[in-house]
């Protein structure tokens, strides 16, 4: 079961990329284990091999974990990720709904976490992916006993795979400051996750980044958009702005440094031709991020207080502009089509 954090309030306004660096166990029981915490089950998972041991950081009780299973990090609710914190910027009750919400899946998501693997973790792809040898039909009966023998995997049809492995390539092809990104993942330690405490309010936070290079970070995301601007504008309505600055902030402390590492996104597009852009995170997109940070953090202490968690609903008068009031056209007296 869930118990809240009590942190303090943030003060201060964050107004630039500087104040970042100047924010310098486990309450909860792991939901999978009621009787287990998170810390003791990774202790268990330690005595049995050494790649869940973390390495310290220069912050108190910051630590790295280099080969953190995913579904061990998931299941943490010791420490809040970005993404459970992303709900508090609706309303806190989105966020109490989130934490036992079932996790949803669609093909993008599917798509995303297929080139997540085939990318960064290709040693486990056989284990965690099964490719239906044709196009997938959802009544057929071939179809459903191939998802009934491999419902613990993720299972696309071949055609989505070879396009998951085409971008693949692409991405790793692309260059960087003149360097292809394969290079970059050679040197680096990828799904490397970071446990920190957030020294102002005192709350144990976690991140898991995807490309851990020793100058900066990458961060993999597969879009439906070509453009940057188009993917701009998806990266603040998703949150990636809170993402950067949380990730940044959570490096700056393990590492003890006040220099930002670049925050770099692979923002790749999931159909062909597959580009691929390379977006480093600039000061007003983490200006941006931080004061959601800020947000989310403040209205997590507010509620965890008083112990209400609100949510939207409201009493109120439905008004509208200008441009959506209904003006008559009669197309149809000339015999034309109405616009």
């Amino acid at each position: 079961m869930w118990r809240p954090f009590l942190p303090l309030l943030i003060p201060g306004p964050l107004t630039s990329r500087s104040f970042v660096f100047s924010w310098f166990k486990d309450q909860t029981q792991n939901h999978m284990d009621a009787f287990t915490d998170f810390s003791t089950a990774l202790d268990l998972v330690a005595d049995a091999t050494d790649e869940v041991r973390p390495v310290p950081g220069f912050a108190q009780d910051s630590l790295l974990y280099p080969d953190l299973p995913a579904h061990l990090y998931h299941a943490d609710r010791d420490a809040l990720s970005c993404s459970l914190l992303k709900p508090l910027l609706v309303s806190p009750a989105h966020f109490q709904a989130a934490l036992t919400a079932t996790q949803s899946s669609s093909d993008a998501k599917d798509f995303g976490t297929l080139l997540h693997l085939l990318l960064l973790q290709p040693h486990l792809t056989g284990q965690e992916v099964a490719v239906y040898p044709e196009i997938v039909s959802p009544l057929s009966r071939d179809y459903k006993a191939f998802l009934e023998c491999n419902s613990h995997k993720l299972v696309v049809d071949e055609p989505t795979f070879t396009k998951a492995r085409l971008l693949a390539d692409k991405v790793r092809e692309t260059r960087y400051k003149g360097r292809p990104l394969g290079l970059f993942l050679e040197e680096a330690q990828t799904e490397v996750s970071i446990y920190f405490t957030e020294p102002t309010t005192g709350l144990r936070l976690r991140v898991r980044h995807d490309i851990f290079h020793p100058d900066l970070a990458f961060d993999l995301k597969s879009t439906r958009h070509p453009s940057v601007g188009l993917f701009t504008r998806d990266a603040v309505k998703l949150d990636y702005d809170l993402q950067a600055f949380m990730y940044s902030l959570a490096r700056s402390l393990y590492e003890g440094t006040s220099d930002t590492k670049p925050f770099v996104f692979i923002a790749a597009e999931s159909s062909e031709p597959f580009s691929v852009h390379t977006l480093a995170a600039g000061g007003t997109f983490l200006t941006n991020g931080a004061k959601k940070f800020q947000e989310c953090l403040s209205v997590y202490k507010a509620c965890s207080v008083t112990g209400h968690w609100p949510d939207l609903s409201s009493d109120g008068e439905i008004e509208i502009d200008h441009w959506q009031q209904y003006t008559p056209t009669r197309a149809w007296a000339a015999g034309q089509s109405a616009a």
